[in-house]
């Protein structure tokens, strides 16, 4: 079955803005500069760096292409709790550390499981945008919704892996709170 066109481009963009969504809601999820930049733009220009160092592209299909910046990821992680261990802190820490050992065996769809947790942290960590709120986590679902959609069109997921990786998303980050905060 050929694909048409339009939709091939539109999934493309949609699966893109990944990192901006992310690197975008932090502005609600956080009232300074220095947390945006050590817990959203850090880690994107890790990820990034890595795909371009290894000639890949910026989502690196392959599971096994994900370990190196992952592993990167969690020690970087490891590093800002020591430095500042607040909640933030252990929340990405906990994230990167789920997501490398769940990519350690099986590749889910981290477009998935970083919006969803991007939801669940809009919800608790709400200190700005208090009269949008309901606004701004209706739009994320919406983002999340079409992501889910472009990473099974673009074939790069299975619908088992695109699932999954939504349903850990905000599970594991609802228990997390539910234990921690």
């Amino acid at each position: 079955m050929e694909k048409n066109m339009r939709f091939i481009k539109f999934a493309e963009i949609i699966s893109r803005a990944f990192p901006f969504l992310a690197i975008s809601a932090f502005p609600c999820i956080v009232s300074d500069v220095r947390s945006l930049i050590s817990l959203a733009i850090i880690p994107a220009v890790i990820w990034i760096l890595w795909a371009k160092i290894k000639n890949q592209k910026w989502d690196i299909p392959d599971r096994n292409g994900r370990i190196v910046p992952l592993t990167i990821m969690v020690i970087y992680g490891f590093v800002l709790v020591i430095i500042e261990p607040n909640f933030l802190t252990k929340f990405y820490l906990t994230n990167v550390l789920s997501l490398l050992i769940i990519t350690s065996f099986w590749k889910i769809s981290i477009h998935c499981y970083g919006l969803s947790a991007i939801i669940v942290a809009l919800i608790k960590f709400n200190q700005i945008c208090n009269n949008l709120l309901y606004f701004v986590v209706f739009i994320y679902m919406g983002f999340l919704i079409f992501t889910m959609w472009s990473r099974i069109y673009l074939e790069k997921h299975t619908p088992l892996q695109v699932v999954v990786g939504t349903l850990l998303g905000f599970g594991q980050n609802l228990i997390f709170l539910y234990l921690f905060s």
